[in-house]
């Protein structure tokens, strides 16, 4: 039951960050009012309403799941992880590109996809069978 959850949780993290990600992609085009996307949300509500939404269940099911033997906990939080990750580096290029600095948000965004992967693991060699 436990491992249902937070099969659940991770199931609904990817389908935020792959929403985040989407509306970032079609926030090219800015509206008078600051919001930009389908979503018709300013930058740090749509991060952390969709991506902060989505680290913290990958999280919650890592914990529910701690003690609980699944390969697709473990897979899903790589993949939550890696499109983190995904994200961060297509932002930092294409702030490259205009040349734009790295900044905090960046990084800190990155480790938090990092941490993922990091929790990935962790399920991996938690669960493993001695």
């Amino acid at each position: 039951m436990k491992t249902k959850i937070s099969i659940i949780l991770l199931f609904i993290s990817l389908a935020l960050l792959v929403i985040y990600g989407a509306d970032v992609i079609s926030s090219k085009v800015d509206s008078n009012d600051g919001k930009s996307g389908f979503l018709q949300l300013n930058e740090a509500i749509r991060g952390g309403v969709f991506g902060g939404g989505a680290v913290i269940l990958s999280i919650i099911a890592f914990a529910i799941s701690l003690k609980e033997r699944s390969t697709l906990v473990a897979v899903l939080l790589f993949i939550n992880g890696g499109l983190i990750i995904a994200g961060m580096i297509g932002l930092a290029a294409q702030g490259m590109e205009e040349g734009a600095r790295v900044n905090s948000t960046l990084l800190g965004t990155t480790g938090l996809g990092i941490l993922l992967i990091a929790l990935g693991v962790a399920k991996i060699f938690l669960t493993r069978k001695k």
